[in-house]
């Protein structure tokens, strides 16, 4: 989460070095860059504040060996989002520009997104193993 202060009509956000802040005005890219710190209006900005260190999502599910046996798969992915450009126009990273806060639930969306990719390569590589082997 960006702190902004307010002077004045002005706000000042300050970013941590482990987020890449976009800041667009009148439609325009004024900064871009990770552990920013800049001025701006509140009411003509547009701001994005994309993590870019090391996360972890653990995650459990059921799957079924190819002898037809259930198993209970536990695993964690390691990710970080190297293109936070990218990672902003597809999804919703904006923050508000008076508080800060996230306006939705990028982690969560991007989470399950990992969610369903990495448990699809698991169940395929399960549905080929049996259970003696798994």
């Amino acid at each position: 989460m960006a702190d902004i202060t307010r002077r004045l009509g002005w706000r000042h956000l300050r970013g941590a070095p482990t987020t890449h802040v976009r800041h667009h005005r009148s439609g325009r890219l004024v900064h871009d860059g990770p552990g920013l710190s800049f001025w701006y209006r509140a009411l003509s900005a547009a701001l994005s504040e994309v993590p870019v260190d090391d996360r972890e999502l653990a995650m459990t599910f059921h799957a079924r060996t190819s002898d037809f046996q259930d198993v209970a798969v536990q695993a964690t992915v390691t990710y970080r989002i190297s293109d936070p450009a990218l990672a902003a126009a597809r999804l919703d990273f904006s923050i508000d520009p008076d508080t800060g806060v996230w306006r939705g639930a990028p982690l969560e969306q991007l989470g399950t997104l990992l969610t369903e990719t990495a448990q699809q390569h698991a169940l395929d590589v399960l549905a080929r193993t049996p259970l003696a082997s798994a």
